[in-house]
């Protein structure tokens, strides 16, 4: 069976809990973003503010979050619900993806997307899959991704540590996303 486990299934998202905040970042839809920041402190609190409150005009989107931190302390500091969390890592067990199986993680965010349109990814952990797989194989995860991201009109948030990339890859990286440095407010 290896690193990944048959039982890896994303537990049907549903919308979390209305926070009584107002939603203070606007990305626009059919776009991934790419925030260089250590740590991805931003990017949580975007993901979080978005599928915790609803746009002018529009249903609160669903969720869901592939990260390097272990699902019960990113819902017990962010205060996710329903949200479902992927943790990538080598143990196997629910909701775990080896970072080595780019080829099922591939698939589950885009069977996401095409079942929750408008809905919101954050990718976190884009070293660990790099440091576990060739840089281009990844690269071409998330320009594969990105196309049905555009489509489906959703958003894909992938935090980055600027420091662990050449700035070849960052560039390559940057190429057809939206590209944001440092601190980041709405757009």
């Amino acid at each position: 069976m290896g690193l990944f486990s048959r039982k890896t299934k994303v537990q049907k998202p549903g919308a979390e809990t209305e926070l009584g905040i107002t939603r203070k970042y606007k990305l626009a839809p059919g776009r991934t973003f790419v925030v260089e920041e250590s740590p991805p402190q931003i990017s949580f609190d975007a993901f979080v503010n978005i599928v915790s409150t609803t746009a002018e005009g529009s249903k609160k989107p669903v969720g869901l979050m592939v990260s390097r931190q272990h699902p019960d302390l990113i819902k017990q500091k962010y205060g996710l619900e329903t949200t479902p969390i992927l943790w990538l890592a080598t143990k196997s067990g629910d909701d775990v993806i080896a970072p080595t199986n780019l080829g099922i993680l591939t698939h589950m965010l885009i069977k996401f997307v095409e079942e929750n349109p408008s809905g919101v990814v954050l990718l976190d952990g884009l070293e660990y899959l790099v440091s576990n797989n060739d840089f281009n194989k990844v690269l071409r995860v998330i320009d594969q991704v990105n196309d049905h991201i555009i489509l489906s009109k959703s958003v894909l948030i992938i935090p980055v540590d600027p420091r662990a990339f050449t700035q070849k890859e960052l560039a390559l990286l940057e190429r057809n996303v939206e590209k944001i440095i440092g601190s980041w407010r709405a757009r």
